[in-house]
């Protein structure tokens, strides 16, 4: 957005390292300004106040608020519409099922007011079918919906030779990116890693930080499979370890539209995951990927080594992956959905 001349300001919490109240980064305005209380409840009450003040000093120099999360950001969004006239606001929830925001909602603490103020809101942008369904069925009109989609740099993400090549364990490769929580589901595939590692060669590569490393490394070594799984950890972007692997999965029981799945997909790799949220929406089952639909080891170790086992047809899935993220899911095409939608917003609070 930056690129293309567009004035671009991301207002967040303060992270220890950066600047305390404000940055410029490659054309945008990071502004650090929102301030939290981290006791219980106070949480979302510091959050929401923060935010609105933050929002009203910007009031005069902003067109459309986008919220990329849809809970306490587009609370504050929607309680802050009257000091914002002619600013429209656009809440993008994140994620759907257990993990995503609506569900959420729902176990939040005075739900009812809280789903009031977020209906106040302008418009609606859903990722997935899944947080579709969810937010209207939660009384977001069909026409302040919109379909839209996450979007991925092809420039950073895209198949060739790796750097880390060296660094892992040897081919074929089976790899995991994203945070190790109990969104993943690594467990499972841990636990039907037993009998892929038995029955195949490959090995196991997850990449990514998370409150679950130690958990899942312990389940690693009781399940007689330290050889066989490595753990990479952090790393500032997972798209040399991308192009190091054979195939990418992802466990999850929730997902939105999943960057690591579209970063993998861009890779050019074919991607065995669990049939939920935005999953659905870009693995098509025989053509760029595979569905698991049972939480099972058993299922999930089938659908791995039958992909394993078929280099030519593995190959295949990646190509069309690939291809239809250059279609459908590439960075530009992705910014120029946005800037119509923005520009749709705009002349609509103008009529």
């Amino acid at each position: 957005m930056a690129r293309r001349g567009f004035s671009v300001r991301v207002l967040t919490r303060s992270v220890p390292g950066y600047p305390i109240d404000d940055e410029e980064h490659r054309g945008v305005q990071i502004h650090r300004w929102i301030r939290t209380s981290d006791r219980g409840p106070l949480f979302g009450v510091s959050y929401v106040a923060s935010l609105v003040r933050a929002l009203r000093r910007l009031r005069g120099e902003l067109d459309v608020v986008h919220t990329h999360q849809a809970l306490w950001e587009a609370v504050s969004a929607g309680l802050a519409r009257p000091f914002l006239r002619g600013v429209q606001t656009l809440v993008q929830p994140a994620s759907s099922g257990y993990y995503g925001e609506a569900r959420e909602l729902l176990r939040t603490r005075g739900a009812p007011l809280l789903r009031r103020a977020i209906l106040r809101n302008t418009h609606f942008a859903a990722i997935s079918d899944d947080i579709a369904n969810e937010w209207l069925a939660l009384g977001v009109p069909p026409d302040r919906l919109s379909r839209t989609a996450s979007g991925v740099d092809t420039e950073v993400f895209h198949p060739g030779p790796s750097a880390v090549e060296a660094e892992l364990l040897p081919r074929p490769r089976v790899v995991f990116t994203g945070r190790l929580h109990p969104q993943k589901n690594l467990p499972l595939l841990l636990n039907a890693w037993v009998e892929v590692a038995r029955r195949s060669p490959a090995n196991l590569i997850l990449v990514g930080p998370g409150s679950d490393r130690q958990a899942l490394m312990d389940l690693t070594a009781s399940l007689g499979l330290g050889d066989r799984v490595q753990f990479v950890g952090a790393v500032p972007s997972p798209a040399e370890h991308l192009r190091a692997g054979d195939l990418f999965v992802l466990p999850s029981v929730a997902e939105g539209m999943s960057n690591s799945l579209l970063e993998a997909m861009a890779s050019g790799l074919p991607c065995v995951v669990s049939g939920v949220g935005g999953n659905t929406d870009l693995v098509t089952p025989g053509s760029n990927g595979a569905l698991v639909l049972e939480p099972t080891p058993e299922a999930w170790s089938a659908a791995l080594l039958s992909l394993l086992r078929d280099p030519a047809e593995a190959r295949r899935l990646g190509r069309n992956a690939l291809a239809r993220v250059e279609d459908e899911f590439s960075l530009r095409a992705v910014v120029d959905r946005y800037v119509g939608l923005y520009r749709d917003l705009i002349a609509g609070a103008r009529a």
